[in-house]
């Protein structure tokens, strides 16, 4: 039996659960939002883009576009009501929920359909357009530091400890491959104090986040302080 690709949405397979093929796909990239400003009277250009110490990107778009046929009922009442199905699921959701394109093994793109979908209907066969608005980034399905061996991707990829026991004093050395600064969640066994970037954080006991806390592209070295242990959480993110 032929298993087609396709994606997987609010809990549902665009092919398994909702009987669509792909016929045709673009997955979108994100564009730079430039923040330029020009000195008056000559050709000097300033770039605060990064002002806040990261590139600012749009959202990005995937466009799908689905075969809408029933080999068992060649009806054109059966390709309207696997449209109408496929329609009200895809836009059930009113905030990006991760969905998942077979294509692209263990990562998961952040999505919402905010557009109407467009239905093309001839006789027993019809094509379904859907239109999804997506997070800048994929994101990895595994968190950071995790020993998978069967999915490492040696362009991607960084095997490190995030994980760390803490005897007073230690110095923490976190890679953040992803093209863009993250924001770890932390989770602590005892309350720690990190020194990072010429400022100081406060670490309690049991899981936290903190947006100002941020790793940036490649090599972070923290000094952290207490008794204990402290581990970081976050999920790779790449174009």
């Amino acid at each position: 039996m032929r298993k087609f690709k396709g994606i997987t949405f609010n809990g549902l397979h665009s092919y398994k659960d909702l009987g669509l093929t792909i016929k045709e796909k673009e997955i979108g990239n994100p564009e730079k939002e430039k923040a330029l400003v020009k000195v008056p009277f000559s050709d000097v250009e300033y770039d605060f883009s990064e002002l806040y110490g990261d590139q600012n990107m749009s959202t990005r778009t995937l466009s799908y576009t689905f075969h809408v046929f029933d080999r068992r009922v060649n009806t054109p009442e059966q390709v309207n009501h696997l449209k109408t199905r496929a329609v009200n699921h895809f836009m059930q959701t009113n905030k990006m929920i991760e969905l998942y394109d077979d294509a692209y093994p263990n990562w998961h793109f952040l999505a919402e359909v905010r557009d109407a979908p467009s239905f093309n209907e001839d006789s027993i066969i019809g094509e379904l357009t859907v239109e999804f608005e997506a997070y800048k980034f994929m994101i990895g399905n595994e968190i950071e530091g995790n020993d998978i061996w069967d999915i490492f991707d040696f362009d991607f990829d960084v095997a490190q400890t995030t994980k760390v026991n803490i005897d007073t004093f230690r110095q923490v050395f976190l890679i953040n491959n992803s093209p863009t600064v993250v924001s770890p969640t932390v989770k602590a066994s005892s309350d720690f104090v990190i020194e990072f970037n010429s400022v100081t954080y406060i670490v309690e006991k049991g899981w936290s986040s903190d947006p100002d806390f941020r790793l940036y592209e490649r090599l972070n070295v923290l000094n952290v302080t207490g008794e204990g242990t402290i581990e970081f959480s976050w999920n790779k993110e790449m174009i």
